[in-house]
């Protein structure tokens, strides 16, 4: 199971990639400025430009926050703690910290459900 990767997934790492790097060239930075700004490894940022899964999430989400594109990549995410597939599991007005301090027990699933 370590080698399975969606397509969709890949396909979609690889559009964020493309971003990276053309907001980075837009900005005018090279890499060795990206790295030391948030202090993250060429070798990272090339993995991220290339749409590489391989990729700690930190640096990543440091990355799409310097380069100002986190509320591109992760538009639909804007109002989500308002839906149905969160509020279901909360039972206050702060949904984050409702469902973030909760302990779910769910049924242990077999291999055939995926």
């Amino acid at each position: 199971m370590d080698s399975f990767f969606p397509v969709t997934c890949a396909d979609t790492l690889s559009k964020i990639g493309l971003l990276v790097k053309a907001r980075r060239l837009a900005l005018g930075l090279r890499q060795k400025d990206l790295k030391s700004a948030i202090g993250t490894s060429a070798h990272t940022l090339r993995k991220i430009e290339s749409g590489s899964e391989l990729v700690d999430l930190r640096s990543f989400m440091l990355v799409l926050w310097r380069l100002g594109i986190t509320d591109v990549v992760f538009a639909s995410m804007e109002g989500i703690e308002r839906t149905s597939q969160i509020t279901r599991y909360c039972d206050d007005q702060n949904p984050h910290a409702s469902i973030a301090s909760k302990r779910v027990r769910l049924a242990k699933s077999k291999p055939g459900d995926f």
